[in-house]
Order: C-alpha cells, then sequence, then structure tokens
C-alpha cells in the first residue's frame, strides 16, 4: 500500500508503506477522505509532544468497508467514519463513560498508523455508517466540538467567546449558539477564516491581527463573556481567555498548540475561574456527531473547505503550518 508518510520535521511524503497491523476484532478498511488536524500541523512543525516520526497520521476520515462484517451490521461498499479512540474497556473511565480519560488511551494515526494510508486497521465495533464521504470526514472534529460545549455547560443566554476560527472553532460556535447561547464571538488573526464565523453562528468576529481583543471583548460585554472556548492554544490565547471570562465563569482549553502557559493564580482565585481540559469526546458524544453529520450539520456555505488529492499532502501541511491557510479545514482524497 501507499501512505503519506510524516517522516521528518516539516516533511511529509507519499511513498510506499507496510500494511497496516490487526488486533482482534479489528478490520480492514479503504482510506477515503482524511482531514488535516491542526494538532498534526502542530506534529508536523515538530511541536506535538505525542507523535513522532515516521508516522502515518490521520483520525479524521471516513473509509469503505472492503468485507461483510454481518455482528456489526457492516457491509461490503459502506461508508463509514471510525472513532480512532482505542482503550482498554476495563477501568474506571472506560466502565463510567469516560473513555477518552483511559490512563493506557490510544489513538489511530498516533499509536497505531492512522488513515493517510491507502489501507487502515480498525476496531469494527467503532465504526459508523455516514452518508457522505466529504461531510463524514468532519465527524470527529465536530465530536471534539460537542465535548468543549459540553465542558463549557453553555446555558441559554451566555456570551460566549471561542477563540480560533479552526474547524473545531468554528463548529464549536455553532453548537454552542444551537445550545441557546446569546451571544458568540469569534476570534481570529486570519481574515479568510474569520469570514466564515457569521455562517458557524457568530454574532461577532473580531479580527485578532488588528484589534485588542480583550478591549473588543469588553466593549460588548462589560463584566466579561460567560464561558471561553480556546480552540488555539497558545500562552497567548489562554491569557486572552482568562482576561475576558467573567467573574465565575468557565474557560475551556482544547487548542494544543503550545504545552506550558503563565497563569495569573492570584486574579484566578480571586474570580473563582473554572478552567477545563476537554480532549477526545465520550462515546455518546461521538454518536451525536455522527447524527449531526447525517442530518446535513456541517453542510455550511462558503469557502470554508478544500479538498485535495493526497499527493498534495505536504503542500496542504506548508499551507496550513506556514500560511496563507485559507480555510479552515482542509480534506485530502484517497479513494
Amino acid at each position: 500500500m501507499k501512505a503519506l508518510i510524516w517522516s521528518d520535521i516539516n516533511e511529509m511524503q507519499w511513498a510506499d508503506a507496510a500494511e497496516p497491523p490487526m488486533h482482534e476484532g479489528w478490520i480492514t478498511v479503504e482510506s477515503l477522505m482524511v482531514g488535516v488536524c491542526g494538532s498534526e500541523v502542530s506534529a508536523f512543525l515538530g511541536h506535538n509532544e505525542l507523535r513522532r516520526p515516521p508516522l502515518v497520521m490521520g483520525h479524521e476520515f471516513v473509509a469503505r468497508i472492503v468485507a461483510d462484517v454481518p455482528t456489526y451490521h457492516l457491509m461490503k461498499g459502506d461508508l463509514v467514519t471510525v472513532n480512532p479512540l482505542i482503550t482498554c474497556g476495563q477501568c474506571r473511565a472506560c466502565v463510567s463513560g469516560h473513555r477518552q480519560r483511559c490512563p493506557s488511551r490510544r489513538i489511530i494515526g498516533i499509536d497505531f498508523p492512522g488513515a493517510f494510508g491507502t489501507r487502515v486497521a480498525v476496531p469494527a465495533r467503532q465504526c459508523y455508517p455516514v452518508n457522505d464521504p466529504v461531510h463524514g470526514a468532519l465527524t470527529e472534529p465536530l465530536a471534539c466540538a460537542v465535548r468543549a460545549v459540553n465542558q463549557a455547560q453553555v446555558e441559554l443566554g451566555d456570551a460566549v467567546l471561542v477563540l480560533g476560527a479552526g474547524i473545531i472553532g468554528l463548529m464549536s460556535a455553532w453548537v454552542a449558539k444551537t445550545r441557546g447561547a446569546g451571544r458568540v464571538m469569534v476570534v481570529d488573526p486570519n481574515a479568510a477564516r474569520l469570514q466564515h464565523g457569521q455562517s458557524w453562528g457568530a454574532t461577532d468576529v473580531i479580527d485578532a491581527g488588528t484589534e485588542n481583543v480583550s478591549e473588543a471583548v469588553r466593549d460588548r460585554v462589560p463584566d466579561g463573556v460567560d464561558r471561553v472556548i480556546d480552540a488555539v492554544g497558545f500562552e497567548s490565547t489562554r491569557a486572552t481567555g482568562l482576561d475576558t471570562v467573567r467573574r465565575g465563569g468557565r474557560v475551556v482549553w482544547i487548542g494544543l498548540h503550545e504545552n506550558r502557559s503563565t497563569l495569573p493564580g492570584n486574579q484566578m482565585v480571586r474570580d473563582e475561574t473554572e478552567v477545563v481540559g476537554s480532549f477526545c469526546y465520550t462515546d455518546e458524544e461521538f454518536r451525536q456527531a455522527v447524527l449531526l453529520v447525517n442530518a446535513g450539520f456541517v453542510d455550511r456555505p462558503g469557502s470554508w473547505l478544500d479538498v485535495r488529492p493526497i499527493e498534495a499532502g505536504h503542500q496542504a501541511f506548508l499551507e496550513q503550518a506556514q500560511g496563507p491557510a485559507p480555510f479552515a479545514k482542509i480534506i485530502l482524497q484517497l479513494g
């Protein structure tokens, strides 16, 4: 088989690759559409501690079933998206429905070869039929957005600030709006991405390249926003989130670009600020994302999405890493 292999820092190669290893209860499927995730772009740049080259990445994908799997009602030719989270199934976290917290958690595309290869091995029980190969590849980031909004505990009428107009940020804005948020502000320094904010539910967009974000937010909501979702993960964006949330408000970190951040501890104590992480999703949140995708939730207007052949993967990663990165999501096509 062939695969887009992350061979070294700043280097992706379309080359021959070994067949993916099989495990009990797993099947091999044919990759069709694979999204480029921001965490993979960070890895490409050498900034992600979970990934090491050489590696076949790719965890946001749609594949084709190549042989009937009657136990799970999967038929040859079916289009499926796959929950890439691999866990023990027996620990306290798994039993409680929070497999994303499993101490032995592993992920397809990080710990196992991913869908940037023409074939990928996956657990059969974690395959979910989808209607559309392109939209289906957006299921995994949508599940992340559903999780982030759940972690934010968005309530009716809340003012919500979303930092980052990549796909998870945009999806988080839309999920927050559908949950009843009264005001949703989306922030990004990339004007090309920011223009899609309103079609994804934003009531306000703030250009971080030309505006002081904290001042712009406080001008709109003087006491601070109720919830912040940081879908970027730089020290600077984390600081902005803490500076713009109201006393007693909640900040969710889902972005993973930088590991360490300096926090204003005294301010957080005095303001009783809550900061929570959001990683992956529960199985139920992933199933919710599948239902939303199949119902047309991600069929949004505008040029926020671009589909390219897998052979153009190296250039796609360079574009996302070094600019101009005009698209909120790039999907690479194999089939």
